[in-house]
């Protein structure tokens, strides 16, 4: 059966399919979900004008960071640590102003060291005549003198300390080694000497010759190891002896005004009561012969002979007819002083040459000399007058030994025995005499004289 399409109302427009009329179809977008054919695509060319492309936008953010850096360069710095992040930023891109303001943002802080090197980058790119320039320079000048002075407080610090350092270090030494060696101790202070060479004689005699020569016979097995401990170390070690014998050194030392090191660091006494320990310390075991016949010989060789060069330093004072004019003339000016009668003295001067070096320092041999004139003169004043000698001369003794004499003579008719010099009290005149004899390692000599004189007083030493 046919089919013809349904009339169109009359007076109206014809309507398509669905109740639609061509006008609203072509009015309304295609709701289809095919997608839109490569030629439908809109073309670059078509984009909008708002939108801009990655070089323009970089452009602009440089742009924003520039005037962003000018206008913090010139900010209260309140607002800084708001802006250190895009500071930063504009710092990368070599924005000047940004290296001023991150600055002025160090400094608040106290970071002295960053904000120098971020003031020394804007000076080096900033131009001249930036506005910014003159703080700058104010700036870095502050900066310079407080890292100047920071320096200097650096080196001083560390010099301190290195002068702490080598203070303490020279106290630790003058602790250790102060004082003296006991030979230049008697080379300063020449009236030490007494007291060194009694010491020094004590010791060689009873420890060295008595005490430790048994360690020989103990190396060639001639003694045995107990005897041997037995005087060494009996009643009181040999060690100690000297010990106790150099502190007494050292405080007629300081009595003097000298100070003496301490045993250790002495050249003489240390090394040998450092060997005495050690033969001490061999002795109480077995064995050790070799050892012990070592310290045997040094104390033999070495230790002896440096007492025997302590002793050698002995003062010397030389004696000439002009030097006992000259004494003789100081005494008879302090006699006439006081008022007393003078007896000009003979002088009878006997040697082998100009001079005789007499083993007295010169002060002690003055004192000497002095008092045996006074007491002289005193002797023939007491009788209204008489006559006085000086003799000075060299002689032998018993033995063959050379000693050297000084002896005054007068013609007093009182009498005057040895026994009763020693005797006296010590205080002036012969008790005077007697005891600077004594001193240093002399003997009182009294003899009797020919006519004139009666008898003469004096001394002899040894040359």
């Amino acid at each position: 059966e046919a089919m013809h399409p349904a009339p169109r109302p009359a007076g109206g427009p014809a309507r398509p399919l669905g109740g639609k009329n061509r006008d609203e179809a072509t009015q309304r977008p295609a709701t289809t979900s095919a997608a839109p054919s490569p030629a439908a695509a809109p073309s670059p060319a078509a984009a909008p004008a708002s939108f801009a492309s990655p070089t323009s936008l970089a452009a602009i953010e440089d742009e924003a960071l520039g005037r962003l850096a000018g206008v913090a360069a010139r900010a209260p710095l309140s607002l800084l640590p708001t802006l250190e992040y895009e500071l930063l930023r504009a710092a990368a891109k070599h924005k000047h102003a940004a290296e001023w303001a991150l600055c002025r943002l160090r400094l608040s802080r106290g970071e002295a060291e960053p904000a120098m090197a971020h003031l020394l980058r804007f000076l080096r790119d900033a131009s001249a005549d930036d506005p910014n320039r003159p703080a700058a320079l104010s700036t870095r000048e502050h900066l310079a003198g407080a890292r100047a002075r920071a320096q200097r407080e650096v080196v001083l610090r560390r010099a301190v300390a290195l002068g702490g350092a080598s203070v303490l270090t020279l106290s630790l030494l003058l602790f250790f080694f102060r004082g003296t060696s006991l030979s230049r101790g008697l080379s300063r202070r020449p009236a030490l000497f007494p007291e060194v060479a009694r010491t020094i004689g004590e010791l060689r005699h009873d420890v060295l010759k008595h005490r430790t020569s048994v360690l020989g016979l103990l190396a060639a097995g001639s003694a045995s190891r107990e005897e041997v401990r037995r005087v060494l170390c009996e009643p009181e070690r040999a060690s100690e002896v000297i010990i106790a014998a150099y502190e007494r050194l050292r405080l007629s030392a300081r009595a003097k005004g000298v100070v003496l090191r301490r045993l250790r660091n002495e050249p003489a006494f240390g090394p040998l009561v450092r060997d005495l320990r050690r033969a001490e310390a061999l002795v109480q075991r077995e064995g050790g012969g070799p050892k012990i016949a070592r310290i045997d010989a040094r104390l033999r060789e070495v230790h002896a002979e440096r007492l025997l060069a302590l002793l050698r330093q002995s003062p010397r004072t030389r004696l000439s007819a002009g030097v006992i004019s000259s004494w003789i003339g100081d005494v008879e000016a302090e006699v006439r002083v006081r008022g007393g009668a003078w007896t000009t003295p003979a002088l009878l001067f006997q040697g082998q040459g100009l001079y005789l070096a007499f083993p007295v320092e010169q002060g002690a041999l003055l004192t000497l000399f002095s008092n045996l004139l006074r007491n002289a003169q005193a002797a023939v004043a007491r009788e209204g007058g008489g006559s006085v000698i000086v003799r000075v001369g060299e002689e032998r003794d018993a033995t063959g030994r050379r000693q050297l004499l000084l002896l005054i003579g007068d013609s007093a008719r009182a009498e005057l025995t040895l026994e009763a010099i020693e005797r006296r009290e010590s205080g002036r005149g012969l008790q005077l005499v007697r005891d600077v004899v004594h001193e240093w390692r002399g003997h009182l000599v009294l003899r009797r004289e020919d006519a004139p004189y009666t008898k003469g007083v004096g001394a002899c030493f040894p040359a």
